[in-house]
């Protein structure tokens, strides 16, 4: 009966050894075929994921400005007074129109690379976490958004680009952005955060417990959460039309 046992418990020990061999064997062809996937340059699209390079816009003199949650890009046309009422100290801006002169969505979007668009989005849906009184923290909405492969791939290379690249001694960290785009309105700003520029983070991202890649996070505002997630099904509604029209 004891040796019975052993038998058992050593081809089951073998077994689970060889699940987790096979699991780890295709983490890794994952990661190896998603880091040397060939990635074209993308053009706009109706839902539109740009990045905002901080160096290349600062020498446009160009700043994200955030009011009421709805981002703006804005040229800064004259330098302030940082010690004056009004100073938006982390876009450089006042309230004073005549510092900054707003810029056009679509002249944003010919100027700033597209790191994803609708066809890199498996799906979006929006995630309510409710206040919590005794950290005195209101409630607040969160999108998630699932990428395919090359959607990975896509915002992987540009984090490693951007967030993961070398800085001269004494250059000053920059907050690299991403600028999300519904038909001809900005809607979130979200940071790239430094993790998604680790290969650790792609590794995480091929692992079938993870059910979103992306979150936007917070929005306070609960109708800018649905709109996001509306303009992309609508964005990938309107591509399969396109698609099956061109099909006929």
């Amino acid at each position: 009966m004891d040796t019975s046992r052993q038998r058992t418990v050593r081809l089951a020990g073998i077994v689970l050894g060889v699940l987790v061999l096979v699991y780890l064997v295709n983490l890794g062809w994952g990661y190896y075929q998603t880091t040397r996937m060939t990635l074209t340059p993308l053009q706009p699209s109706a839902f539109t994921v740009l990045g905002f390079p901080s160096e290349q816009m600062e020498a446009r003199r160009w700043r994200i400005r955030i009011t009421h949650e709805i981002p703006k890009v804005v040229e800064q046309l004259r330098e302030v007074s940082l010690s004056r009422p009004g100073y938006y100290p982390e876009t450089g801006e006042g309230d004073d129109p005549q510092d900054a002169r707003r810029i056009d969505p679509e002249e944003v979007a010919k100027v700033c690379p597209v790191v994803l668009t609708e066809a890199h989005i498996e799906k979006g849906w929006v995630e309510t976490r409710e206040a919590e009184t005794l950290r005195a923290r209101p409630g607040f909405s969160v999108v998630h958004l699932k990428l395919t492969p090359e959607g990975r791939a896509r915002l992987w290379h540009y984090a490693r680009e951007r967030v993961a690249r070398f800085r001269t001694f004494g250059e000053k960290p920059r907050d690299e952005r991403l600028l999300i785009k519904i038909g001809d309105q900005f809607w979130a700003a979200p940071i790239i955060r430094s993790e998604v520029a680790g290969s650790w983070w792609l590794l995480s991202r091929l692992s079938a417990l993870q059910r979103s890649d992306v979150q936007i996070q917070p929005i306070f505002d609960p109708s800018i959460a649905e709109t996001i997630v509306q303009g992309l099904n609508d964005a990938k509604k309107q591509t399969l039309a396109h698609k099956s029209e061109a099909g006929r």
